[in-house]
């Protein structure tokens, strides 16, 4: 996807997250860089590991920020086992360690 808004949402994302826990996001820009947005926001949402920017955000009451939230907010545009993914870690935040 080459949407500008979508570029937007995902740096203002990661600029939240990075002022959250006070430095930068030092693995995410790489994967970004190596896989494109889409295909890094896709692998970490299903990703069997809940990573910690979803935690951060969580805990600091901004999942409207996650990954998880950005990819339901366009889920026309990933895969739905991704939304699907995205989606349940958002309606079971607080159960997740």
């Amino acid at each position: 996807m080459s949407d500008p808004a979508f570029r937007d949402e995902v740096v203002r994302a990661i600029e939240v997250y990075e002022k959250v826990i006070g430095h930068q996001a030092t693995r995410t820009w790489p994967m970004i860089e190596r896989y494109g947005i889409m295909g890094a926001l896709s692998r970490l949402v299903v990703s069997p590991d809940l990573q910690k920017g979803f935690k951060a955000l969580r805990d600091s009451h901004q999942l409207e920020y996650s990954f998880e939230a950005i990819v339901v907010r366009h889920k026309d545009d990933f895969e739905s086992d991704v939304v699907e993914a995205a989606q349940w870690r958002l309606n079971h935040a607080d159960e997740l360690l």
